[in-house]
């Protein structure tokens, strides 16, 4: 059976619910894995940096992508969760809402970048232009940057999010798009043609926290591996650059 995008992205709350509570049936947590929820577009990323930390300490972290304008919700409604891994103003509103245990560590980048097939090259800008719309399941209004680099508007095709637009560039029904860095190291088949200059779009900036919501043994300890070389060194060579 094939699942819709959308509707897939819609239950990826309640598959963190689900899959977030493992219990004994005296009610308590009975996994020492870890729960972090992230943006959409840091997932591939966190994941890789999550690997390496298994392979050092034993202990995995379950990364749950879920849209940016839905990360607060799903943690007010007490999913189990240990780390929420955000955009800075995010984090700032979840600290507000009383979901922060403590202080946002860290500081990472990710610029956009606008991407086509690998080999079409700078000629791709010339065709159809795939790009997310300002909508709550992105982090970018894709046809604004469009319009800022003077690229034309009748050939931009809006969607839901990156995701969608690497998925309209395998497939060829658009020549071009606009990602994030860290939406192609895992996707061999794309790559960047232009970065988008930062006076143009900023790069996005993210930090990470542990969450009030937390029950599982040393989450920090997740948070520490990323801020060391080895994990610095994982999220930067998928697209995450470390800020000075």
């Amino acid at each position: 059976m094939t699942i819709p995008r959308r509707r897939l992205l819609q239950s990826l709350p309640l598959l963190s619910l689900v899959a977030a509570k493992p219990r004994n049936s005296g009610g308590t947590v009975t996994t020492t894995d870890l729960v972090l929820n992230c943006d959409t577009a840091t997932a591939p990323a966190l994941t890789r940096a999550a690997d390496r930390f298994h392979e050092a300490v034993g202990v995995r972290v379950r990364i749950f992508p879920t849209s940016p304008g839905l990360l607060i919700p799903q943690l007010a409604r007490k999913v189990q969760n240990d780390l929420l891994f955000t955009q800075g103003t995010i984090m700032e509103a979840a600290a507000a809402a009383g979901l922060i245990a403590g202080e946002a560590a860290g500081a990472w980048r990710n610029r956009l970048v606008l991407a086509a097939r690998s080999g079409m090259g700078e000629a791709a800008l010339k065709g159809r232009i795939a790009v997310p719309d300002p909508t709550p399941a992105a982090d970018v209004d894709g046809p604004e940057v469009i319009r800022a680099l003077h690229l034309g508007e009748r050939a931009i095709l809006g969607v839901l999010d990156t995701d969608e637009v690497a998925f309209l560039l395998d497939r060829g029904e658009a020549e071009a798009g606009l990602l994030h860095a860290s939406d192609l190291p895992h996707r061999p088949s794309l790559e960047a043609v232009r970065p988008v200059p930062d006076e143009v779009a900023p790069p996005l900036a993210y930090r990470v926290a542990v969450t009030t919501l937390a029950r599982r043994p040393d989450p920090q300890a997740f948070v520490d591996f990323l801020l060391s070389a080895p994990g610095r060194a994982a999220l930067s060579a998928q697209g995450l650059e470390a800020a000075a």
